[in-house]
């Protein structure tokens, strides 16, 4: 005991002393400025016992002297208090005196301390009750007296065996979780963040198929080390991994025995730190010091033991494969040989149940990437491309928010949400901002990944988008590299800190190249989807989307009760400006009229190139009135554009007819209502262009005049 100690527990034993006298002499009963030599010894002792509570938790060699010190000074520091509430604020003497406060500190005490501190404690608690009450009540029974001291021993022994109890079966279910993981770190052979094999698959499934492999390791190795068991007749055979401060259990031949599952690492009498410093085998016939077979729990009667170290790759030092028995000399030489080839076959399997685990793990991988392809490849929809991948991404871990940012493909230094879930998704989507106004920016401009594992250092909350403040703290943007040109980025977040892991990273990545080459896909078939219905001449859509179109429009019309008017546009003396200035002048004015159409009609309406120098125009719930005030529009504005064309400039007239929605399109049994529609406004065209051209004709208004021509 050092010179220090022996001044600490002097302290204690004094400051106790005086209390006790104190309290027992009545000196802590109110708060009169008498007492104040007692205040002030129990200040002294408060204050000195949270100096020593702070050094005992600050020490790792602290004894259970120590803790024996702080336990009785801490019962006599209690009483003392309480009797100055008691007297403060009317409590029963009785409460503070014995039962219940006795029975209360017992109980704590005995939860937290080992049975001879508990029983001092109850010794100690008896004393100070005994003296109380001789002091104080003279005439009481002492046999009552010894009934309650009786008592108090008993709750104590009761609290501190229930309390052991606990405690050992905590131990046994920490040591069964730290075996569990020495078994994992068996099967992942101490890399766990291999960049071999990217698991396209779940935190949870990751860790199932880790625990699959644990398992299978476990019962592997208890078979063996059972049958090891049988053919030594042994007591028992275990299986330890080797780490650089502790030394756990794998498995066991004997399950039932009472392990200790985790042990130093250190070879000061201990036979497995022995072995793991030296790196040899070990023999003992006879063992003279039980404390040498640390691994139980308690004393076994082990008098014979054995271990041989087990090695990985580069000669490095895994696990120790033991036998012990309770017969002197129970081990030979053979016995050794055996262990040793034995100990090889562990190794090899560990190798082999590490391989395993990873073709198990790259077959969920490309199924995982597989099932993702096909679904992404099944539609060239952009937002479905963007959900199903966000949707996925969410299946491997529980992010907190994610959203893709594609480019402005008109303005390359902006950048638009356009698919997004989670915190604030709502907010976000179909956000614009600059490249510069957002951390996702600069994964886009430097085709980077970017990978922030405390995003801002302790902030509530972040401004990750501009006017968008979210409390982020994990956050990953992953850049859509479509061939040399970043289009977007992927950005994957999480409220916690060091929240996605490399592995994780990686996975997120190969699903943002994915949706990159879907969005490529997706992109591509819009372009020929476009082709398809488009002219491309003009821009405008072709005659046979026209005619779908129309067809689609009838129906809609019918159906809700709506008016539908038709415009045909014919441009006046085309072949003249053709013949006169060439094909490439008359494709000009083609282009410009078909400009002045798009911008001179609703966004609801449907402008097409008819064929040649024709256009047609559908004017969406649309009556007579408005189809000819359209049409007188769009022949005003070609009447009144300067067609430029070189040095010079062109005057170009165009020539219109109209025919409305159900009025012009016959009865619904006569069939062929599209057509007749058609027809009607191409009647009121060529009437148009009869009468002199450069006009817009209403096909009820000059009804009479067609039908009359068709008659002649």
């Amino acid at each position: 005991m050092t010179k220090g100690q022996i001044y600490k527990y002097t302290i204690t034993l004094l400051l106790v002393a005086s209390l006790t006298i104190l309290f027992l002499m009545g000196f802590f009963k109110g708060l009169q400025p008498g007492n104040f030599i007692s205040l002030l010894v129990l200040l002294l002792s408060i204050s000195y016992f949270f100096y020593i509570l702070i050094s005992y938790f600050s020490d790792g060699r602290a004894s259970r002297y120590d803790a024996l010190a702080l336990g009785i000074l801490f019962i006599i520091i209690i009483k003392a208090l309480f009797s100055i509430i008691a007297d403060d604020f009317i409590i029963s003497d009785a409460f503070i005196n014995f039962y219940p406060l006795d029975i209360l500190l017992l109980i704590v005490l005995a939860y937290l301390h080992p049975l001879l501190n508990t029983f001092i404690y109850a010794a100690f608690i008896s004393v100070i009750y005994t003296a109380y009450v001789y002091l104080n009540s003279p005439m009481r029974s002492y046999i009552e007296i010894s009934y309650m001291v009786i008592a108090m021993f008993i709750a104590a022994i009761a609290v501190n065996t229930m309390s052991a109890r606990e405690k050992r079966e905590r131990k046994r279910l920490e040591g069964a979780i730290e075996s569990m993981k020495a078994t994992a770190k068996v099967v992942l052979q101490g890399d766990e963040d291999k960049s071999t094999a990217i698991a396209g698959i779940s935190r949870e499934e990751k860790q199932k198929s880790l625990l699959e492999s644990a398992n299978q390791v476990t019962e592997s190795v208890t078979t063996m080390l059972k049958m090891l068991k049988k053919v030594l007749n042994c007591n028992n055979c275990i299986l330890f991994d080797v780490g650089k401060k502790a030394i756990t259990v794998i498995g066991m031949a004997s399950p039932d025995k009472d392990i200790i599952h985790v042990i130093p690492n250190e070879s000061a009498g201990n036979l497995l730190g022995w072995i793991a410093e030296h790196k040899v085998p070990l023999r003992i016939a006879q063992i003279r010091d039980f404390k040498g077979i640390s691994y139980y729990a308690r004393y076994e009667g082990i008098n014979s033991f054995i271990g041989v170290p087990i090695f990985g790759e580069k000669d490095e030092l895994k696990a120790i494969v033991c036998a012990d028995s309770k017969e002197s000399d129970a081990f030979t030489q053979d016995t050794e040989r055996l262990l040793i080839v034995a100990a090889h076959s562990i190794s090899e399997f560990q190798k082999n149940i590490a391989v395993l685990r990873e073709i198990n793990i790259e077959t969920k991988e490309f199924t995982a990437f597989y099932d993702l392809s096909k679904e992404l490849g099944a539609t060239f929809n952009l937002n479905e491309i963007l959900d199903i991948a966000i949707s996925r991404a969410k299946e491997i871990v529980d992010y907190d928010m994610a959203a893709f940012i594609l480019g402005d493909k008109e303005n390359p230094s902006l950048l638009k949400i356009v698919s997004a879930k989670g915190l604030k998704a709502a907010d976000i989507i179909n956000k614009t901002f600059k490249l510069d106004e957002s951390v996702a920016g600069s994964a886009v401009k430097n085709s980077n990944i970017l990978h922030f594992r405390d995003y801002q250092e302790g902030k509530k909350d972040f401004q990750i988008f501009p006017g968008i403040f979210l409390p982020i703290r994990s956050l990953v943007c992953l850049p859509l590299i479509m061939k040399d040109d970043t289009i977007g980025v992927f950005v994957i977040a999480s409220r916690k800190d060091n929240f996605f892991s490399q592995y994780e990273v990686r996975v997120f990545e190969i699903i943002a190249t994915y949706t990159t080459m879907s969005i490529a896909n997706a992109e591509a078939y819009t372009q020929m989807e476009k082709m398809a219905i488009t002219d491309g001449l003009t821009g405008l859509f072709n005659h046979r989307h026209f005619q779908e179109s129309l067809f689609k429009e009838i129906e809609r019309a019918e159906r809700y009760n709506e008016k539908l008017s038709l415009l045909l546009i014919d441009i006046d003396y085309f072949k003249k400006i053709n013949d006169t200035y060439g094909h490439p002048v008359g494709d000009k004015v083609l282009k410009e009229v078909a400009k002045i159409l798009t911008s001179a009609i609703r966004t609801v309406d449907i402008a097409a190139r008819y064929g040649g120098e024709e256009f047609a125009v559908i004017l969406t719930n649309t009556g007579g009135k408005g189809a000819l005030d359209t049409a007188e529009r769009i022949r005003r504005i070609i009447e009144q554009n300067k067609f430029n064309i070189g040095n010079a400039s062109l005057k170009v007239t165009t020539s219109i007819g109209a025919a409305l929605f159900p009025e012009d399109a016959g009865l619904p049994e006569d069939g062929g209502r599209q057509r007749l529609l058609i027809s009607r406004a191409d009647g009121a065209l060529y009437l148009a262009k009869q009468d002199g051209r450069n006009m817009a004709y209403l096909y009820k208004d000059v009804a009479e005049r067609i039908e009359r021509g068709s008659e002649a």
